[in-house]
């Protein structure tokens, strides 16, 4: 039987390469670590910007449909519908860049085509043809906004 000590002594042919591969086993697993973290934050800045922009979208489109349920109760009742545009004014562009309210910009559309011999009835009220263009424009937030959005819809009540 050899002795104890002969048991647990080194081999002469032996110089610590595990050591080595284990150093570079960490390195990698420490950088799949780093790629990981920055796959994650980029991942979280998307899903901010989408929800951001969704955001910002939903606002514009309730704040258009909430003007065009407007829009249908005026005509319903025979009301004059106020336009932010003059009526047959139909060249004047709507330009967002320079809207920053709340409200919904309206224009009278039907008054800029040709519609022939119902073109022209005998009162206001009477016309039956009325198509509104409804312009909304809305951010994501009220202060430091990160997304905008526009809405323009054609609606005939």
């Amino acid at each position: 039987m050899k002795p104890v000590s002969s048991l647990h002594s080194h081999p002469a042919g032996q110089s610590g390469a595990v050591l080595y591969v284990a150093l570079i086993m960490l390195i990698l697993l420490a950088l799949i670590g780093i790629v990981a973290m920055q796959v994650a934050s980029l991942q979280e800045r998307m899903s901010a910007n989408y929800q951001a922009t969704n955001l910002a979208f939903q606002r514009a489109e309730g704040s258009a449909r909430a003007r065009e349920a407007g829009l249908k109760v005026s005509a319903l009742a025979g009301e004059t519908v106020a336009t932010d545009i003059p009526p047959r004014n139909c060249t004047q562009a709507f330009d967002p860049d320079a809207y920053s309210g709340s409200t919904p910009h309206v224009r009278r559309m039907d008054l800029c085509f040709a519609w022939g011999a119902i073109d022209v009835p005998a009162d206001e009220s009477e016309r039956t043809d009325q198509i509104f263009q409804v312009t909304a424009f809305s951010r994501d937030r009220d202060t430091l906004a990160t997304s905008e959005s526009v809405v323009d819809t054609v609606y005939i009540p």
